[in-house]
């Protein structure tokens, strides 16, 4: 009978350790609306910390900081009030309005990331060492990929105040499995193919949003040109309550346009400014111009505005003889 119990015993033992990982099971978090980021790449690196439970938040957004950090946290669910979820790992990039980075976690963690090492906590140096590198070099998912498995590592084997490390009692042949899937995500996203592609990419978007600007403001000043002649005969063709409306109307659209042109010039100078610009100022600088583009054509319908009144003017023109004719009728 003790020998049955005893296989009993060891069958459910070995159950529960199989079933472990899935009841263990965490999940991921992916924001990245511009869609600069590799998914697939990202979730293989964020793998080995959702098996053990985690619950990994990965936020690259094209502008926020701290507060939408913090605001994107509580939406997800990963923060109530001040408090994180336990097993929470969250990583936040912007690129503006200035460069941001940052590392959350909840308190699962602390052994790992918390532990100060030579003056500094353990998760500012892989933010630091892992997420900073990729990132000004443009090698965005490489970034993400390194920083989640320098945590994986750190999970695995925490390190000590004396720099020395703490081997956790999983199996060596996991943690270099762990170790594999992150560092060779990051040399396939870190090659000088990866960044150049990004970089062309950037260029060309900033390309296209300086020539959509530049086509529209050139358009409008040829129609502003068109209005101020027509306006020169406005004195003998309307009213003079209809003229300085008219008048009043024109040089307001006339100002936005002279503001939009400051500012496609000012974007010009703050780019020719550097020889080489970083990424993160091509990408802001193509912000920019379609900002400035959707300026434009903000002053277009301020324009429009005032041909229509000059057509409403010329159509009541064109019926007042008839009118006139009607009433002597009458």
């Amino acid at each position: 009978m003790t020998r049955y119990v005893l296989r009993f015993v060891a069958a459910a033992a070995l159950l529960l350790l199989l079933a472990a990982p899935a009841l263990a099971q965490g999940r991921i978090v992916f924001t990245d609306p511009g869609g600069l980021l590799d998914r697939a790449a990202i979730q293989r690196a964020a793998q080995p910390l959702i098996n053990r439970g985690a619950e990994v938040a990965v936020y690259f957004v094209p502008s926020g900081g701290d507060s939408d950090f913090s605001s994107r946290l509580t939406k997800d669910g990963l923060v109530k009030g001040n408090l994180g979820r336990s097993k929470m790992i969250a990583i936040y990039v912007t690129l503006a309005p200035r460069p941001y980075s940052a590392i959350r976690y909840g308190d699962a963690w602390n052994a790992a990331l918390d532990i100060e090492l030579g003056g500094t906590r353990n998760y500012e140096l892989i933010r630091k060492q892992k997420l900073g590198p990729g990132l000004s070099e443009g090698n965005y998912t490489a970034a993400f990929t390194a920083t989640l498995g320098a945590i994986e590592a750190a999970i695995v084997s925490p390190p000590s105040p004396n720099g020395s490390l703490n081997i956790s009692t999983v199996p060596l042949a996991i943690l270099g499995l762990v170790l594999a899937v992150a560092i060779g995500g990051g040399a396939l996203y870190s090659s000088r193919r990866r960044a150049a592609k990004i970089k062309a990419v950037a260029d060309r978007q900033l390309k296209d949003a300086r020539e959509g600007a530049a086509a529209l403001i050139t358009d409008l000043g040829q129609r502003f040109r068109n209005a101020e002649e027509k306006a020169e005969y406005d004195q003998v063709s309307y009213a003079p309550r209809d003229v300085d409306r008219l008048r009043e109307a024109q040089a307001a659209a006339k100002d936005r346009f002279v503001t939009v042109q400051t500012h496609f010039d000012d974007v010009g100078e703050q780019l020719e400014r550097d020889e080489k610009p970083q990424l993160a100022q091509i990408n802001a600088s193509a912000a920019a111009y379609i900002q400035v583009r959707d300026e434009a054509a903000s002053v277009v319908e301020n324009l429009a505005a005032v041909e229509q009144i000059r057509a409403s003017l010329d159509e009541l023109a064109r019926q007042a003889p008839g009118e006139i004719a009607r009433a002597k009728k009458s």
